[in-house]
């Protein structure tokens, strides 16, 4: 007589198709955009965002995974640092009037 024993863990690997980096280019994206009122934060998370989320986009399609939260990092991300560089230099055109 024998026992079987089913195991209902999840492979070490995840979830198949989840995109990581690609999430992480969407929160650094939406973090950036967000605390874009402080320009240095806002550059920075923003460029982060670009970057991971451009990242994101390239493992997505080699693997054949989602894109969609990369591809939304890169906008957020985007936006983020524009934002950021319209009001330093509305600060700065402001100092100097």
């Amino acid at each position: 007589m024998t026992t079987e024993q089913h195991s209902t863990t999840v492979p070490a690997g995840g979830r198949q198709g989840s995109n990581g980096i690609g999430v992480a280019g969407f929160v650094t994206g939406l973090l950036g955009l967000l605390l874009s009122w402080f320009p240095l934060a806002g550059i920075i998370l923003g460029a982060l965002g670009v970057i991971l989320g451009g990242v994101g986009i390239s493992q997505g399609r080699k693997a054949g995974g989602r894109t969609g939260l990369a591809t939304a990092g890169v906008v957020l991300g985007a936006l983020g640092v524009v934002v950021a560089i319209v009001l330093v230099a509305v600060v700065v055109d402001a100092g100097t009037a």
